[in-house]
């Protein structure tokens, strides 16, 4: 599960924990499955990239709380499906 960078490019510089995603990541596992956090806000894009391909996931998912984080994270799930072709791709959050 992704958590987009900090909202560098609109008029406010915001930075949030990211709680929706930490209640999906934990639900997932109690389900019983494997789930890696990586938040953009803190960590570098490279650092998903190595996870990508390390893990080699199944599925990926991208947090979308700010309509500014659309197109990053658009470029950002093509990059992941570049690394692993079958792996689904999806967008949760309220934009």
């Amino acid at each position: 599960l992704v958590h987009p960078s900090a909202l560098m490019y609109s008029e406010i510089f915001l930075r949030l924990e990211p709680l929706g995603l930490e209640r999906v990541a934990g639900a997932a596992r109690e389900a019983g499955h494997e789930v890696r956090v990586v938040d953009l806000q803190v960590l570098p894009v490279a650092r998903l990239r190595d996870e990508v391909r390390s893990f080699r996931p199944e599925a990926v998912g991208f947090s979308l709380n700010y309509l500014a984080n659309i197109p990053e994270a658009i470029d950002l799930a093509a990059k992941v499906k570049r690394e692993v072709p079958g792996c689904f791709v999806f967008f949760g959050g309220h934009s």
